[in-house]
């Protein structure tokens, strides 16, 4: 059986990861940030579970004096905030960035030298569809979802060829998770079976870079990427034309020599 490292396993999705990784029998290692609301979320858990506090290389070393290895990290500490940009203050968008960013990238550097050592492990953060296309009113938050998606895809890159996959889950309205944009009628998810897809991950071979969860999800990335498609064939021929020149002096984009 498999050791899960959960991050935000007191609630939420995390919470669910965690529980479902249980009940498979593999042995999870759960932190969170309120320390009694973790302790009570697993009060009744069965299985063998590690309840930890969320500093990382701490996290990380206790977690291997107790399994000896880590397979899977799921990072799931992110917050959602709501509001205007023009509104946000340079204190709240650090914090947020703090919390949802740089955060994964504490936790993934406590854990990494664990997978490449093992030549072996998942990485899985939990994102949101708003980092594809962030909607009025989620400006910062999916600003912050953004950046966790291009770090997961250079983490990916970056660890290919070491047996260590990375995969964003682009989490659209579920019951446990604040919706960050409300588009269409579509009915919030069931947080159970997405927590189920995202252990079924540890069991496949060549896990995607971005997984959808939600059929609002869906919607958002579907219509995001048919609207760059046009409008990136509407300025085509804008975005060829700054081609370099290299039989017409002076021509290669800046003013020539005077």
């Amino acid at each position: 059986m498999a050791v899960w490292f959960v991050t935000g396993a007191e609630r939420g999705i995390g919470h669910r990861v965690a529980r479902e990784a249980l009940r498979r029998g593999h042995r999870v290692v759960a932190t969170g940030r309120d320390p009694a609301a973790l302790s009570d979320a697993f009060v009744q858990a069965r299985g063998e579970v590690l309840l930890l506090s969320s500093q990382p290389d701490e996290a990380v070393e206790r977690a291997m004096r107790r399994f000896g290895r880590i397979d899977v990290l799921v990072h799931d500490a992110a917050r959602t905030v709501r509001g205007a940009l023009a509104e946000a203050t340079d204190a709240e968008a650090r914090a947020l960035f703090d919390d949802n960013v740089f955060d994964v990238l504490a936790m993934t550097r406590a854990v990494l030298p664990v997978m490449s050592a093992q030549q072996a492990g998942r990485i899985i953060v939990t994102g949101s569809a708003a980092g594809f296309a962030a909607p009025a009113g989620a400006g910062l938050y999916g600003a912050s979802m953004a950046a966790v998606e291009a770090l997961c895809e250079a983490l990916r890159a970056e660890l290919d060829g070491i047996g260590v996959c990375v995969t964003v889950v682009e989490l659209g309205r579920f019951a446990t998770v604040p919706a960050a944009f409300a588009r269409g009628p579509l009915p919030a998810g069931d947080p159970g079976k997405a927590a189920a897809a995202i252990v079924d991950l540890l069991d496949v071979n060549d896990p995607p870079l971005r997984l959808q969860l939600g059929a609002d999800a869906v919607a958002v990335v579907e219509t995001k990427l048919e609207h760059v498609a046009q409008e990136l064939d509407l300025w085509r021929p804008v975005s060829l034309s700054t081609a370099s020149d290299h039989d017409a002096p002076g021509q290669n984009g800046h003013l020539p020599p005077g």
